[in-house]
């Protein structure tokens, strides 16, 4: 069979089955309370699983497309190839991402002559970045290879408000010769700066990379407006103080339903909003507003209401996770220093409908049932702890 018309099909069938969960995670998590129908999430879940399967099978047909071999050699002794990795760019926190795991793009130069060679590979976005430059001296029959992640320039980003099309450029010169051995052109599309993808697809292989570590960058506690809300939060704590893990272990839920109340107080309630998957542009995106925002305009998503909520607890000395379940956001935290990776789970959708105590019910139904399908895929439930973000992703807040 033709694996073009294999490849077509199956990405024909990956949109279908993308329309299909999007419309099934927008009727279970609009509700106010997520968990309330399980016959619902257990239709998400067969779907989730299905379009898992699909994702995969169209991530191996693209690995075999590319698994060509390189233009030859004959006319330069060089052989070079540049592969564009993230089409979709994250203007947010791009500055946070490391090349090594998220480049922009990567080439390779092979040496096929019998000298040593010296070639150069330079990488920039016209009118957006500099230029990112590396350099290296080949014996016979060596070969390198480079990520680059050119440097944006700050001031040029802030003006991206809307989805941006831009070009990169690479080259691949010959030191020897003082000759090009390759310059090629990209389109890719820059995001705005309150687009944060939680995903993005990587051209070269196919695969979906997690962005959702990013998240972290739009935890915020030490937020001018985030600290004046605390400041009056307090005041809705039994004993007016907030001590992180200061004082003994039942210190720690009083700390957070007096959060709760106060959000519930401020009038803070909830847009429905799920996750935005876009397969035209590969990408699966969210607007995210920091938590300045959502406390200014009174409302909040699913992310929203979990980055707001994450900033309030950590700017407490608490210890806060970001929870990610396929098209949904709910947050975590510990229950204990002295006990990490044990976990409660609040959903913030419901702060301005329902108690606090229905609030941790529903979220850890929500997390009981994704912990059970993540055995079978990891991606069906990501916890991401902001302790562990800020040491060893090194994911600073944005503000």
């Amino acid at each position: 069979m033709n694996p073009t018309a294999d490849l077509k099909d199956l990405k024909l069938e990956e949109y279908q089955q993308k329309l299909i969960v999007n419309q099934l995670r927008r009727e279970v998590f609009s509700q106010l309370d997520p968990t309330a129908s399980a016959s619902m999430f257990n239709a998400l879940a067969e779907a989730e699983q299905k379009l898992s399967e699909i994702e995969k099978q169209v991530a191996v047909e693209l690995s075999l497309r590319s698994a060509g071999g390189v233009l030859g050699a004959e006319s330069t002794g060089l052989e070079a190839k540049a592969e564009l990795r993230m089409a979709q760019t994250p203007t947010s926190y791009y500055h946070l991402l490391d090349q090594t795991e998220t480049p922009l793009f990567t080439c390779s130069v092979i040496n096929a002559s019998n000298d040593i060679r010296r070639v150069r590979v330079i990488g920039f976005v016209e009118g957006y970045s500099a230029r990112s430059v590396d350099t290296a001296e080949l014996a016979p029959g060596d070969q390198v290879s480079f990520d680059q992640l050119p440097t944006f320039f700050p001031q040029t980003l802030k003006e991206i408000n809307e989805l941006t099309r831009a070009t990169l450029n690479v080259l691949i010169e010959d030191l020897d010769t003082g000759k090009t051995e390759i310059h090629r052109t990209y389109p890719i599309w820059l995001l705005a700066r309150t687009t944060a993808p939680l995903a993005v697809k990587d051209p070269k292989t196919g695969a979906w990379q997690d962005m959702t570590p990013y998240l972290g960058a739009y935890v915020t506690p030490n937020a001018p407006e985030v600290m004046a809300f605390l400041a009056e939060a307090i005041n809705h704590h039994p004993e007016k103080r907030f001590v992180g893990y200061q004082a003994d272990e039942t210190q720690v839920e009083p700390q957070i339903k007096a959060l709760f109340s106060a959000l519930q107080n401020a009038g803070i309630h909830y847009v429905n909003s799920v996750i935005d998957f876009s397969p035209d542009t590969g990408s699966a995106n969210q607007r995210v507003r920091l938590p300045r925002e959502s406390l200014k305009h009174k409302s909040a998503n699913c992310i929203d209401g979990t980055v707001l909520f994450a900033s309030l607890l950590e700017a407490i000395s608490l210890s806060p996770a970001i929870v990610i379940i396929p098209g949904h956001a709910f947050l975590a935290w510990e229950t204990w220093s002295g006990a990490p990776d044990s976990w409660r789970y609040l959903e913030t959708t419901m702060i301005g409908s329902h108690t606090f105590e229905q609030s941790t019910a529903s979220a850890q139904k929500t997390a009981e049932t994704y912990l059970e399908l993540a055995k079978q895929d990891p991606a069906r439930f990501r916890l991401q702890p902001l302790r562990i973000l800020r040491t060893s992703y090194g994911i600073t807040p944005m503000e």
